[in-house]
């Protein structure tokens, strides 16, 4: 007999047909299931190595072995058929088909049940995110009331959107990814009644392993969306679900499957799933996604050129994809927005850049005008330009640019750039009590944002709320690393005599990691100084011949400031170094700074003095001329 009629007789061939079959069933029952089950994405990858494996397995036992209706026999014991068992062997084939088919979805749905996460319910849709569920035992301890409970809780209608991970083989998708779910923020952002925590202090958990309700206190949100991308050249999958913090429940999840030229058309989907969630928070709210270009390629360009602005890292990358995006797309509005926001940040000074920065400066004017001209109420391109306006030595300018800011930072967004800007530029002009909504603002859209944090603690120390101000100063600098903010409370508690509390302070200072060595032999000198009474006169009175009884600590702070902020005026250099003397110069207790002439002079400089004279003067100030040079006088002033 020959091998291939052997392998008919044995049905070999049959057992390799079936197996085929069953497992182009199974692959595919897995490939449309396994996603909603919530199981990893290396499980496909399981199962296609199982079912190849287990062919020539199946080969063998279809040699070897006969299903017959008196059970399984050895193919050798069988006899030959005869005519009448036609029927019932017959019969057999096929109930071996279906039974092999039945337990092939079986055995499909089976590893999907045993592979999800624990904790997840039939029909949700986890996957592999920026942050995991938190254990049991990592859990909070609840509160002792029911009351507390409540008072802990924040609103039913917020919500935080969490970077979208990207599940592709390429890691360059990663900014298409977190793109996709800033821009379903900002969707969000603009439905009426609901509350959404700002992309920086949503994205800040990144990468870490971050239990979801703790996310939640954090950014104080009821509610968390986070997904999963994956882009195979034109084609984009991309899961979301709706995570209920309280319960730990997924209110909503789903994948959508769509060429990319439906990218739009799927962040509206997602969008509206999300309030129709939500409704019985927001009652019915509709929602529509306009494409903002019709060039996909600039639209990829500009995600991440977008992403990294916001990173802050490769800012210089950042340029050049959003220049690529509009000279794609001349109409793209958002991205010259961004593209004039970049150039703004890196040439003002403060990131690391190969390029120019005063021509930077130039084209971000430029490419702000041509964002505003395409859609003048975008809240972006109004706060650049308000704080290119407000850095202008023009009275008229700064004026101008305040009112852009403030138009700006009333706009409904995620972005606390804004208030922030607005806040600080009030903030340089003496206006304690304008600016502080402001950066109150800023700070609750944005609350694990160090700068944020830092200029309310200035502007609460300015307001003479000095322990707000150190707790919001010391949470800045273990934010960010940098000891400028906690610079400024430390000024006012030495000049105020708040020595003990300047003592403690200067410990927590001495601990950050970017101390110059200058700066850290100076602290160092002054926490002596304040501990040993022995060592106060060497610190902080000046032994120079014909400087008796000179105050060293006050000629050291008028030197920094003045000498930093000089700096700033003739270089175009990091604007803090500015911000050292034109905010520090507000703080309660240095009002022998606010009187100096030298102060005087320099606010006109930089056109202060012409803004006082068109919008008033601080208060409890008034410009005097004095034998040394025109001043304010700031009796009057106080917090």
């Amino acid at each position: 007999m020959s091998l291939w009629a052997e392998l008919k007789r044995r049905k070999v061939v049959r057992v390799a047909v079936v197996y085929a079959a069953t497992s182009f069933a199974l692959l595919e029952a897995a490939d449309l299931m396994l996603p909603r089950l919530g199981v990893p994405d290396w499980s496909m990858n399981l199962i296609v190595g199982l079912v190849i494996l287990g062919f020539p397995i199946a080969l063998i036992m279809g040699w070897a072995l006969e299903l017959t209706p008196e059970g399984v026999k050895r193919t050798d014991e069988l006899p030959e058929p005869t005519a009448p068992e036609a029927a019932p062997a017959l019969l057999g084939k096929r109930t071996v088909f279906l039974a092999a088919l039945l337990v092939a979805v079986g055995v499909g749905l089976g590893a999907g049940w045993f592979l999800k996460p624990a904790g997840e319910e039939p029909g949700e849709a986890p996957f592999p995110t920026a942050a995991t569920t938190a254990a049991d035992d990592a859990a909070p301890p609840a509160t002792t009331t029911a009351a507390a409970d409540k008072a802990d809780q924040p609103d039913k209608n917020t919500i935080a959107v969490l970077p979208f991970v990207n599940m592709s083989a390429n890691p360059e998708n990663v900014f298409f990814a977190e793109g996709i779910a800033e821009e379903l923020l900002n969707i969000l952002a603009g439905v009426d009644g609901l509350k959404v925590a700002s992309r920086t202090s949503a994205f800040s958990f990144r990468g870490k392993d971050t239990p979801i309700p703790e996310i939640a206190r954090e950014l104080g949100v009821r509610h968390i969306l986070e997904g999963s991308v994956r882009r195979q050249g034109d084609r984009v999958r991309i899961t979301a679900q709706l995570i209920e913090t309280d319960s730990d429940t997924h209110l909503w999840s789903e994948t959508f499957e769509r060429d990319l030229v439906d990218i739009f058309r799927v962040q509206e989907e997602i969008a509206q799933a999300i309030t129709l969630a939500l409704k019985d928070v927001l009652g019915v709210r509709q929602v529509s996604v306009a494409a903002t270009t019709t060039d996909l390629t600039a639209y990829e360009l500009f995600l991440r050129g977008r992403t990294r602005f916001y990173q802050r890292f490769g800012l210089d990358e950042a340029i050049a994809d959003l220049q690529s995006a509009v000279e794609r797309d001349p109409d793209f509005a958002e991205a010259w927005a961004f593209l004039g926001a970049a150039s703004f940040v890196v040439g003002n000074g403060g990131y690391p850049t190969e390029l120019d920065r005063a021509r930077l400066m130039d084209e971000a004017r430029l490419a702000v005008e041509r964002a505003l001209v395409l859609d003048p109420e975008l809240a972006t391109a109004m706060a650049v330009k308000g704080q290119l306006l407000t850095l202008n030595r023009d009275p008229a300018q700064i004026v101008e640019g305040l009112q852009l800011l403030e138009r700006a930072a009333s706009r409904v967004t995620a972005d606390s750039s804004a208030p922030l800007w607005l806040g600080l530029s009030l903030l340089e002009l003496g206006r304690v009590d304008r600016a502080l909504p402001h950066l109150e603002k800023a700070n609750a859209l944005d609350p694990l944002v160090g700068i944020n944090q830092g200029y309310l603690g200035i502007a609460y120390v300015t307001a003479g709320r000095a322990e707000e101000a150190i707790l919001l100063g010391l949470r800045s600098q273990e934010l960010t690393g940098s000891v400028f903010w906690s610079f400024q409370m430390l000024i006012e508690l030495v000049n105020s005599g708040a020595e003990a509390r300047a003592y403690e302070l200067l410990g927590a200072m001495l601990a950050a990691d970017d101390l110059n060595p200058v700066d850290r032999q100076f602290f160092t000198e002054l926490q002596l100084a304040i501990s040993d009474p022995a060592q106060r006169d060497s610190v902080f009175v000046s032994g120079e011949p014909g400087a008796d009884g000179v105050d060293r600590f006050r000629a050291v702070v008028k030197d920094l400031m003045f000498r930093n902020g000089a700096r700033a005026i003739s270089m175009g250099d990091l604007r803090v170094s500015q911000l050292m003397l034109t905010i520090g110069a507000w703080l309660p207790s240095l009002g022998w700074l606010r009187e100096d002439p030298a102060l005087y002079a320099y606010m006109d400089r930089i056109g202060t003095v012409g803004f006082w004279e068109l919008d008033g003067f601080p208060p409890g100030c008034r410009p005097v001329d004095d034998p040394a040079g025109r001043r304010l006088d700031c009796s009057g002033y106080g917090p």
